[in-house]
């Protein structure tokens, strides 16, 4: 009889073990060790582009603090709307993350997408890269003056290439806003699209960042007119701000990475320590300050608070620009 009562209580401890192991995965997603297998990272941009090039530089040092191989995989088109849609579709299992940036937010306020921030996790923003001002070497405005002097003169007889409805249209929209002119605004889906019209010659301007221009810069193809930032940046000393020549305005493509809607806390918080580590790596920061990129780095909720303060300042401008009702 005591054999029997001990195998009873040991068959009831082994089920209650199993029960406890259970329900401690299904409270973290199904998982205490993620991650468990390979993750993908849709970078919504062709290959080459500036978010592409930060972002493979990225998951190297991400791969090794989260014990994994990460894939990249590039979903051009709709100003960055299709892969972030597509990311946004995907299993909330932290197995397919989006590398995103303020064009999702931006998209929705102009009508291109219905959706936004709320369809995702915002997970961590790392780096921020100020906004510059191309036009080709060959092109006779040598200063932010001459263009606002000749937009007065004749409205909109000077093109700017934008993805439209992305962050390189906020920058022309801006000028303007804060100018009071009008630019020719042409629709250039992508930063490697847009450069290829500057060096031939089909766009007069564009805005770019240092990562996407520098080669051009150092081939004496394109010339910088001014920067979208308070301060000169010391990787490119030699291009004056805006607001040194008149236009009060900044603006930058703020880089961090998204998963989707309902993906447990535990994966979000796993992922955004994960990303810290990367941020503090002195050989990651070294990396992005060649390339003038700066580490910026913010947890799930600073993160989310940065987006909807983003979002109701690109509401009022676009607002005053007729953009949005």
């Amino acid at each position: 009889m005591k054999q029997v009562k001990k195998r009873l209580l040991l068959a009831f401890m082994l089920i209650f073990s199993v029960a406890t192991a259970l329900a401690g995965c299904s409270a973290s997603g199904g998982s205490s060790e993620y991650p468990e297998k390979n993750i993908k990272l849709i970078v919504p941009w062709s290959a080459g582009g500036d978010t592409d090039v930060i972002n493979r530089i990225a998951i190297k040092y991400l791969e090794e603090e989260l014990d994994t191989k990460i894939t990249i995989q590039n979903i051009n088109g709709g100003s960055g709307s299709i892969g972030a849609e597509e990311a946004m579709k995907a299993e909330p299992d932290g197995y397919t993350i989006l590398a995103g940036h303020d064009s999702i937010g931006i998209s929705k306020l102009m009508g291109k997408t219905d959706f936004d921030y709320s369809a995702f996790e915002p997970v961590s923003l790392l780096t921020s890269a100020p906004q510059l001002i191309a036009t080709h070497v060959d092109n006779p405005w040598d200063s932010m003056e001459d263009v606002v002097e000749q937009l007065k003169e004749d409205p909109e007889s000077i093109s700017f290439g934008a993805s439209i409805g992305s962050t390189s249209h906020i920058v022309p929209l801006g000028i303007q806003d804060e100018a009071d002119v009008k630019f020719k605004i042409v629709g250039y889906d992508g930063t490697a699209k847009r450069t290829q019209a500057l060096l031939g010659q089909h766009l007069d301007f564009g805005a770019t960042t240092i990562p996407a221009a520098k080669e051009y810069m150092k081939a004496n193809q394109l010339k910088m007119l001014g920067i979208a930032t308070d301060e000169r940046t010391p990787a490119l000393p030699d291009v004056p701000t805006l607001k040194e020549q008149g236009i009060d305005f900044t603006n930058a493509t703020n880089r961090g990475f998204f998963a989707p809607e309902g993906t447990p806390e535990e994966i979000v918080k796993t992922l955004s320590d994960a990303i810290q580590k990367v941020a503090e790596n002195p050989k990651f920061v070294e990396e992005m300050e060649k390339m003038g990129v700066e580490v910026r780095y913010m947890d799930n909720e600073k993160y989310a608070k940065h987006l909807q303060d983003d979002v109701d300042y690109m509401s009022g401008m676009l607002k005053r620009q007729g953009v949005i009702d």
